[in-house]
């Protein structure tokens, strides 16, 4: 980890080139680390996902919750080594079966469009997921791992961070996939593979998401009317011919949530049509997670997908130790499946290098689900 400047830290972290060569998905660029200490935020967030396009990478801004506020953890030589072992069964006596939370259902809004918000999440259509579970992958391997030792539990539904899979045998009668419109860098692909191709293999289940992180850095960032823009271009025919349209994902930084109260201001049109938002979540306190994410519902009145989450400090304070991020996830999952405005999540991330986050959030062993995916994704 290479740490460049004296108030931004970077840590470019490319995947192995023999990875990326197994995986035959040469659109996927591995993410680099990158932390924020500028503004007056208490709360700062960290974020991934792979882009699309030559030279993308991938970052972090970190959002520090309450209990963030230990010293910073070292590296551990042995990391790697530790980061192989699955997860002891016996951590999984989580007290989180006994808590059970209802979310209320206020559509309320911070923004002068907020009875606009809330008429539009009534009228949304269902989930396309037909599955029944809510698990999904974040999936930027192409056939580099076998899929399907990742495709047990309640795993129903994918995306890769861009408008087609990576490889021909993706299992798309098993699995909703979703094609991303990232941002620019795969706006024409998109609109080439999505938009003018709408019955295409990959497109079966007629579900898309908006761009990847607009509030941050090195992802997708760009402004509300940019959004609006990109979104009323490529998301909207797809939703004017009956498509599930996710909306943009932003990280857990506080920029986020103005970012959206921007976008519904700027172009309630577009914002009233899209079905759901995406959020990421990078940190290590549950009731924060579950605070963040009923505020958001709360605010915009629309149902929310997870798709990017793991107990990660990103914020200078000490890592979950494993019992600690078996525990954040078995919590958090339980209390996801019982919200119904909550249509899926995805932990992060399927992959072999883990790109910045802990190795206590390891998902795949090689070419095989830890234990802890099968906890996450109701396996076990």
């Amino acid at each position: 980890m290479k740490f460049l400047g004296s108030t931004v830290l970077v840590a470019a972290m490319l995947a192995s080139a023999s990875f990326v060569a197994a995986s035959g998905h040469n659109d996927v660029h591995a993410p680099a680390l990158r932390r924020h200490n500028s503004h007056h935020h208490n709360h700062k967030k960290s974020s991934c996902s792979a882009s699309a396009g030559a030279g993308g990478k991938k970052t972090h801004k970190n959002k520090k919750s309450s209990s963030d506020n230990g010293a910073a953890a070292s590296a551990t030589n042995n990391a790697a080594k530790n980061a192989a072992k699955d997860f002891a069964k016996s951590s999984s006596s989580s007290s989180s079966s006994s808590e059970e939370h209802s979310a209320k259902s206020s559509s309320s809004s911070e923004s002068s469009s907020s009875s606009s918000s809330s008429s539009s999440s009534s009228s949304s259509s269902s989930s396309p997921n037909k599955k029944g579970g809510k698990a999904g992958l974040c999936w930027a391997n192409a056939n580099g791992i076998p899929i399907d030792n990742f495709m047990g539990g309640d795993v129903s539904w994918a995306y890769s961070w861009s408008d087609t899979p990576g490889w021909d045998g993706f299992p798309i009668d098993e699995l909703m996939y979703c094609p991303m419109l990232w941002g620019y860098k795969n706006e024409a692909t998109f609109k080439k593979n999505v938009v003018q191709n709408q019955n295409g293999k990959f497109n079966k289940h007629k579900c898309a998401m908006g761009m990847n992180e607009v509030n941050q850095k090195g992802q997708s960032i760009m402004s509300a009317a940019e959004g609006c823009k990109l979104m009323r271009e490529n998301l909207m025919p797809l939703k004017d011919n009956g498509w599930y349209i996710i909306g943009p994902s932003t990280t857990n930084a506080p920029d986020g949530k103005t970012w959206y109260q921007d976008f519904q201001k700027t172009c309630p049109d577009v914002f009233n049509k899209i079905d759901a938002i995406a959020l990421h979540y990078y940190a290590t306190d549950v009731n924060d997670f579950k605070k963040y994410i009923q505020d958001w519902h709360e605010t915009f009145g629309k149902d929310l997908w997870i798709t990017e989450f793991a107990c990660q400090n990103f914020s200078g304070g000490a890592q979950c130790s494993k019992d600690e991020a078996w525990q954040f996830g078995q919590t958090i999952t339980s209390w996801m499946n019982s919200q119904s405005y909550v249509k899926g999540f995805s932990p992060f991330a399927v992959l072999q290098d883990l790109q910045g986050v802990s190795e206590v959030n390891r998902l795949s062993n090689g070419n095989n689900p830890t234990s802890l995916f099968r906890m996450l994704t109701g396996a076990l």
